[in-house]
């Protein structure tokens, strides 16, 4: 009698759930010191140059972050798209560019968190499922809760959920990405931008769809990536055609951007998708083309020299 076999999502579902269990970071690379991006998918942490790509950590991951000699991760321990409460808040300390600790700062997350950043010494982490921004101390204490949209019921598909799905510190501001594609007809995503106690100031309607990234070039240029269409958005200018794949993660680097790419699919499928890196230059043409083991959800700079200086 045949024995049906567990698939690959449901090895890496439970492999996933044991690590949360275990407070467990599932290293596989500390030296960073030949890579210039990290990249965040949900097949693994991986460490890239234009040459090459190496895996760094399993794991399902979206938010990623750099603050000082440190890096901080949202992990989801288990498929990304249902409803748990096994993510969780990992810092990576480094020293000369190795990892040389790794600690689990904070538990219990919803499942479906996305990108994250630093505001005022503050890990302020997107929580989408339910509409909320959570904050940590840089030790992973819970700070508070923030609302700057009307909270939403988990599975909540009705025009009033946003699917917010990034994070940035622009000018002095707190900005959110509003996705506004999931459940709901197509609509432009958004940008919502906040003032110090977290109030919307002004909503700003983007040229592109199911959008995804908020990075500031040198010259204060705004940068998205318009993942619908396989695109780059720019605050000064018309939109930019790079892939007929769905475009998410935006990171520059010293000659242009990195930006990552993966097929079209369902969220319950995204799990098994690889990727890749697109490595442009600043006329935006390809320069260099990567292949990553997972579909890519976040890029950033290992250092800072990385940053586009135009």
């Amino acid at each position: 009698m045949d024995v049906p076999q567990p698939s690959e999502r449901a090895i890496r579902a439970a492999l996933a759930r044991r690590a949360y269990a275990q407070d467990r970071v599932r290293l596989v690379v500390r030296d960073l010191r030949d890579f210039d991006f990290l990249v965040a998918t949900r097949n693994g942490l991986f460490a890239a140059n234009s040459d090459r790509v190496s895996l760094v950590a399993y794991g399902f991951f979206f938010g990623l972050h750099r603050h000082g000699n440190t890096i901080f991760l949202f992990e989801a321990c288990g498929v990304p798209h249902t409803p748990s409460e096994r993510g969780r808040l990992v810092a990576f300390d480094l020293e000369n560019e190795r990892i040389a600790n790794t600690r689990v700062i904070a538990r219990g997350l919803d499942n479906q968190c996305h990108q994250l950043a630093v505001i005022n010494e503050l890990i302020c982490v997107v929580d989408t499922a339910n509409q909320v921004i959570r904050r940590f101390t840089l030790d992973g204490d819970v700070f508070d809760v923030r609302m700057p949209l009307p909270p939403v019921q988990w599975g909540d598909r009705t025009p009033a959920y946003r699917h917010i799905n990034s994070i940035a510190h622009v000018r002095g501001a707190v900005v959110l990405m509003l996705h506004n594609g999931a459940g709901v007809d197509r609509r432009p995503s958004e940008l919502a931008w906040l003032d110090s106690e977290w109030q919307i100031t002004r909503m700003e309607t983007l040229a592109g769809y199911g959008c995804h990234d908020i990075v500031e070039d040198e010259d204060s240029v705004l940068w998205h990536c318009g993942s619908w269409d396989g695109e780059l958005l720019r605050s000064n200018g018309p939109a930019i055609p790079v892939s007929t794949q769905m475009t998410r993660g935006l990171a520059p680097y010293s000659s242009g951007f990195v930006v990552g790419v993966s097929e079209f699919a369902r969220r319950e499928n995204r799990t098994t998708l690889g990727g890749a890196l697109l490595f442009l230059n600043r006329d935006m043409n390809r320069v260099a083309e990567l292949q990553v083991d997972g579909a890519p959800t976040a890029i950033i700079p290992i250092r800072s020299h990385n940053v586009n200086k135009r």
